[in-house]
């Protein structure tokens, strides 16, 4: 297999610029171009100790560092170098090319990862693990990555596999020998099932909470005009984002903040206050703001609670789906006249109960129980496979008793074949290569 090469830092200046070279040939391509001051040779480091030495790359020199992470107990499986340069995206160019002159050639995107996939350093979702805490944005949305990459959703699946192969292999063994075998292995086989359907289930209840940790939640802030949403999104993300004025329909376009909060991100959504204009633009922009509501994952409906005569919810949510929660908000609680019937009274001038107010937000949406340390289904694809297999399973349960043993095996091996694709047992090659070209190029 080639020995590949990439530039694993952001481009771009910095202190430190890193160059990963990984095979067969990496101890000696840096031995070509690096001098270590302490040894004769970097072909004869030692393993995960790091060098200073001088770099020559032909027409550009660096004094650098370099370290050896020898086979098997690397990232890839395979010997990796890292040579450790200052961070100047031109000298990190330079360096690179003059890797690829010593033998190496440039790493495709997420080739250093699936050479780690190919030597069985890690599951494919542990792979995707990775991109999740590359792409992270969040302390939650970290932590998640984290434990998808470091096992924990494979070692759920592989407890879901390993019951369901005895199953397949207790049951193939039957037919050949029915008379004496299938029914014990059918009465065998039905706790197990259960026992799968059940945690199958249990997973798939984590994808609402697990997309939410992943992509964080979006907060839609609605309402009459002039009842202080654009001043609620200036102190709730603390930047004067949103422009403020005694003019009603100030706000004709939607304006989104992002904050993060107990480890989830939250994405505020400013919209156009909701009533009947005759002005074109602010129509459009009344228009937009009914189509947020009715996308976000909540809304805060405002109301200023020192107005005796705010509008009716139900006529300016009339388009929000029943299934998306909404927090009544009334704002205003620092004037003499206030008046609060109904919802969580708040003053977006003082900042009274504005940290609650977000609590409020995350516990609507996610429970207050939810462990965004434990396993989370984040993965549209993990949660496409699990329900797949849970149909099979529930298919292969349901016709236990009425149909051939080999009718309800096929639905087995369906069930193993999905659960496989989360891990990449049964993965096809389309699915690896899209999932590695989500990669950035040195990982």
């Amino acid at each position: 297999m080639d020995t590949i090469a990439a530039i694993a830092t952001p481009l771009g200046t910095g202190a430190v610029g890193i160059i990963r070279i990984s095979g067969e040939k990496a101890r000696d391509i840096v031995a070509r171009i690096f001098k270590p001051y302490k040894i004769e040779s970097f072909s004869k480091a030692t393993p995960y100790m790091m060098y200073l030495g001088k770099l020559d790359c032909g027409g550009v020199r660096d004094k650098a560092l370099a370290v050896l992470f020898a086979a098997p107990n690397s990232y890839t499986g395979e010997d990796v170098a890292e040579l450790h340069c200052h961070g100047g995206a031109a000298l990190l160019r330079h360096v690179l090319e003059g890797v690829c002159a010593a033998g190496a050639r440039i790493a495709d995107r997420g080739e250093f990862t699936r050479r780690a996939f190919l030597n069985g350093k890690m599951d494919l979702s542990d792979a995707e693990g990775v991109i999740d805490m590359i792409n992270g944005d969040s302390a939650a949305a970290i932590n998640a990555g984290y434990r998808l990459a470091t096992g924990g959703v494979s070692a759920a699946v592989h407890g879901l596999t390993s019951p369901l192969l005895d199953v397949i292999a207790h049951m193939e063994a039957a037919l050949d020998y029915p008379e004496e075998m299938e029914e014990e292995a059918r009465l065998a086989a039905m706790p197990v099932l259960d026992a799968l359907i059940e945690k199958t289930e249990k997973l798939l209840s984590t994808c609402r909470a697990g997309s939410v940790v992943k992509n964080g939640i979006t907060v839609a802030i609605v309402g009459e005009t002039n009842v202080g949403k654009s001043s609620l999104l200036n102190a709730l993300t603390g930047r004067d984002r949103a422009i403020v004025t005694d003019i009603a329909g100030t706000t004709r376009d939607s304006i989104e903040e992002t904050l993060e909060w107990k480890g989830i991100t939250l994405r505020f959504v400013d919209t156009a206050g909701l009533r009947e204009s005759s002005d074109v633009v602010e129509s459009m922009g009344i228009s937009r703001s009914r189509d947020i509501a009715k996308s976000s994952d909540i809304v805060l409906f405002v109301t200023d609670g020192s107005r005796p005569n705010n509008a009716k919810k139900s006529e300016l949510l009339k388009d929000v789906g029943e299934s998306t929660p909404v927090i009544d908000v009334v704002n205003k609680s620092d004037l003499k006249n206030f008046s609060c019937a109904k919802g969580l009274k708040i003053s977006a001038r003082t900042g009274e109960n504005l940290d609650k107010l977000k609590d409020v937000i995350v516990e609507t949406v996610l429970g207050k129980n939810i462990d965004s340390g434990g396993e989370l289904i984040t993965s549209i694809r993990h949660k496409e496979a699990l329900e797949r297999a849970l149909g099979s399973l529930k298919s292969a349960q349901e016709g236990f008793d009425e149909v051939p043993a080999e009718c309800t095996l096929l639905d087995l091996r369906a069930a193993y074949s999905a659960y496989g694709e989360i891990t990449g047992d049964t993965a096809d090659e389309k699915i690896i290569d899209t999932i590695f070209s989500k990669f950035c190029l040195g990982k």
